[in-house]
């Protein structure tokens, strides 16, 4: 990776269910009924590591359809023997975006938006200790470093159905709750939901990524 100073190690996690979303308008919370809701999320990190010393350059952590660089010195590390050397990355509720530090991350802007919460928790996923190495580039010869891909990998349609439904009721619903100026910011915010958040839509497999082949970006 970038002329072979690096080389990065993209760790993907299938989430089964993806749950609604909870939207937050000022200071009230308002579950968004099927809001959100999907079956199947594949979700990544990325770590970069330096092949001069070894040592993690920059951890990147999807974030629905993004994703941000975090640099080392900027991470949490827990768990390992003899000190903690993992990088640890917290998945919102729900959602399963990954963020670098515990706590709120608003999906908006002026108070009012998704919320994506994260917390520390005992119960974590140690990706290091259960893990299948599944496909490699830059390897020896044509065969990918001798990583021969499992078939699921090359399963090139959606991991969940398509559903669509109607959410103006959950939109209308959730504004009756409101007062005035709290209705009005809501019903604005609505309009600029992302699509992919509308209806249900499996996703499709990390092959079919836009980051599964070359550098991170």
């Amino acid at each position: 990776m970038l002329g072979a100073t690096f080389t990065d190690v993209a760790i993907w996690i299938f989430y089964p269910f993806n749950g609604p979303a909870k939207a937050k308008v000022k200071f009230v919370n308002l579950p968004l009924g099927k809001i959100g809701e999907h079956i199947g999320d594949w979700e990544h990190a990325t770590l970069r590591i330096s092949n001069f010393n070894g040592e993690l350059w920059k951890m990147f952590l999807s974030q629905h359809s993004g994703g941000v660089w975090i640099d080392a010195c900027d991470l949490e590390f827990g768990g390992g023997g003899g000190g903690s050397n993992k990088p640890v990355a917290y998945a919102s509720l729900h959602g399963h975006a990954m963020y670098a530090k515990p706590g709120l991350v608003l999906q908006g802007d002026d108070g009012v938006g998704i919320r994506n919460d994260t917390a520390k928790s005992k119960k974590v996923v140690d990706t290091g200790s259960g893990y299948e190495v599944i496909a490699a580039e830059y390897g020896d010869g044509d065969d990918g470093g001798g990583v021969a891909e499992p078939p699921w990998v090359n399963y090139l349609r959606k991991w969940g159905p398509k559903i669509d439904y109607s959410v103006d009721d959950d939109v209308k619903r959730i504004a009756r709750l409101l007062p005035g100026p709290l209705k009005k910011a809501f019903v604005n915010f609505s309009r600029k939901i992302p699509d992919e958040v509308y209806g249900e839509d499996g996703p499709t497999g990390p092959k079919l990524k836009g980051n599964w082949s070359g550098d991170e970006n």
